[in-house]
């Protein structure tokens, strides 16, 4: 008992650690997203002709850098911190299918994003000044496109963490019905990336915010959920808060504490059965 009870103690600046991480990282993608819109970099039609493409982003290569640097690669680095964390959570909660669907398509979704800020990086820095039109406007198409892709990798991604929602108590329910709707309105915007069509892609403004709040709530609720976990009310459990333990062992007579009470009460019992026994 005192071992559990000091492994548990040992193990909350960890856990505490990690539940804070998964706040600030929610955070932190949301900023970044908002941040990388507010520096004025172009934003040139999804359909943009190479030509386009270079006049748009022509003499603001610096605002065009720290978009995609803190759109592609700091919120990406934030959003594999907060599935992770959610991945992690759901495993002590017995919903490790869920938790590792989540973190695999948050991974890949954060894969393509990276990609994209290599390619993004190039466009702006060499093909732009250099004025190659042609392979700026194939460049630009092929972001584009794979932002459609991840797209549908984040709809996915929703659609785990809504059943995580639904299943676990390390995250509430409202974000289930919220993930659905999420999914519904990234699969609408990402079929317009896919196929450069301008229409389907305005649906980016409605999944764009729904997706910030997502996020930032998911890693938010993970921190505020798991905080019992912590607390040392079932030390040695390991559990979040609200998850079912486990049916505790059966414990044989040499327990210290069987031990210190089954002999005690065993005579109790004995005498008070022989005298309870009527007369013959």
């Amino acid at each position: 008992m005192t071992a559990q009870i000091t492994s548990a103690q040992a193990d909350r600046p960890g856990r505490r650690m990690a539940v804070s991480l998964s706040a600030l990282a929610g955070i932190g993608y949301a900023a970044a997203w908002i941040i990388s819109l507010s520096v004025g970099a172009p934003n040139p039609s999804v359909a943009a002709s190479g030509s386009q493409v270079v006049a748009a982003f022509a003499g603001r290569s610096g605002p065009a850098l720290a978009m995609f640097a803190l759109a592609e690669g700091v919120a990406a680095i934030a959003l594999v911190a907060v599935m992770t964390a959610a991945a992690r959570a759901a495993r002590r909660c017995g919903q490790p299918r869920a938790g590792l669907a989540a973190a695999a398509f948050g991974i890949a979704a954060a894969a393509v994003s990276w990609a994209q800020l290599a390619l993004g990086t190039w466009l702006i820095s060499g093909l732009v000044p250099n004025r190659r039109t042609a392979t700026a406007g194939a460049i630009y198409h092929a972001i584009t496109r794979m932002d459609g892709a991840k797209m549908f990798l984040l709809a996915a991604m929703a659609l785990a963490i809504s059943q995580l929602a639904r299943r676990s108590p390390i995250l509430p329910r409202w974000l289930a019905p919220l993930g659905a709707l999420l999914a519904a309105a990234v699969v609408t915007s990402g079929l317009g990336y896919l196929l450069l069509t301008p229409g389907l892609a305005s649906a980016v403004y409605v999944s764009g915010v729904l997706l910030l709040i997502f996020v930032s709530a998911t890693g938010i609720a993970l921190r505020s959920r798991d905080a019992g976990a912590i607390s040392p009310a079932r030390p040695g459990t390991g559990r979040a808060a609200g998850c079912p333990s486990p049916a505790p062992p059966f414990k044989p007579a040499s327990d210290p504490w069987t031990a210190a009470v089954v002999p005690d009460a065993l005579p109790s019992l004995v005498t008070r059965d022989a005298g309870d026994e009527p007369a013959r």
